[in-house]
C-alpha cells in the first residue's frame, strides 16, 4: 500500500473508486479547467469497442500502479481506477466515466480485433497527451490532486477457456505530472511536487454490460 517518508499527505487520504473528499469534484474540475472535453453518444453498441462498454471492477485491494512523488515524500503501490466504466465515445471509440479521474476522464479507441483500448495520443479533445486529473483525497491545506499525463495506458482482455467466467482485462500505463494542493478558500491550483506513476497488471472483471 502507499506509504509516505515525510508525510505531506497522509497514506489513508490517497483516493481511489468512488469516495469523494469535502469539496466536490466539479469544483476540483473548475480548479483545474478541465471541464468541457470528453462526451459520449446515445449510439447503439456495436463495432470493436462494444464488448468494453460496462462496469468493470478492479479485482484485489493491492495494484501493480506505483507512484513516486519525491519532494512530497508519497511512493508506493495504490490504484488509480478501483472500476472502470466505459461508454461510448463520439471522437473515440470509449471514454471511461467513473470518477477515479476529474471530468471528463480518459477516451479510448480499440483496436480491430476488439482485444485492447489504447488512449490515443493525441487526444482528439485537447490534441495532448491522455490526461487523468487524479484526486488523492484532502489534507490539512486543502485539496491534492495528481495530474497524470500518460505515455501509455492500455486495456487488455484475457482469453479465458472457463465457461460461465466474467471477462476479465489487464490495464497498463506510464505516465507523470505535477503534484498540486487546492487552496480551499480561493480555488487556486499551486504545483509542489512532479510525479511519476507506472503500472503493468491491474487486473479487472466485467461487472455489468450494455
Amino acid at each position: 500500500m502507499m506509504t509516505t517518508t515525510r508525510g505531506a499527505v497522509p497514506s489513508d487520504m490517497w483516493f481511489h473508486g468512488r469516495r469523494g473528499g469535502a469539496l466536490t469534484l466539479t469544483a476540483l474540475a473548475v480548479a483545474l479547467g478541465a471541464i468541457g472535453c470528453g462526451s459520449s453518444s446515445s449510439s447503439t453498441s456495436s463495432g470493436p469497442g462494444a464488448k468494453f462498454i460496462g462496469n468493470w471492477e478492479l479485482d484485489t485491494v493491492s495494484s501493480t500502479f506505483m507512484v513516486d512523488c519525491p519532494v512530497a515524500g508519497l511512493s508506493g503501490s495504490t490504484p488509480i481506477w478501483g472500476e472502470l466504466i466505459f461508454e461510448r465515445g463520439v471522437l473515440t471509440d470509449l471514454t471511461e466515466t467513473s470518477t477515479a479521474c476529474l471530468p471528463p476522464g480518459v477516451d479510448f479507441d480499440a483496436d480491430s480485433k476488439g482485444t485492447t483500448l489504447t488512449a490515443p495520443n493525441p487526444d482528439p479533445y485537447t490534441n495532448l497527451p491522455p490526461e487523468c486529473d487524479w484526486f488523492l483525497g484532502n489534507d490539512a491545506n486543502g485539496p491534492v490532486i495528481i495530474k497524470v499525463s500518460f505515455t501509455s495506458l492500455t486495456f487488455t482482455l484475457l482469453q479465458s477457456s472457463t465457461a460461465n467466467t466474467a471477462p476479465t482485462g489487464l490495464l497498463a500505463g506510464t505516465g507523470s505530472g505535477p503534484l498540486i494542493q487546492i487552496d480551499p478558500t480561493t480555488m487556486k491550483p499551486a504545483q509542489t511536487d512532479t510525479c511519476t506513476v507506472s503500472g503493468t497488471s491491474d487486473r479487472f472483471h466485467q461487472m455489468t454490460r450494455q
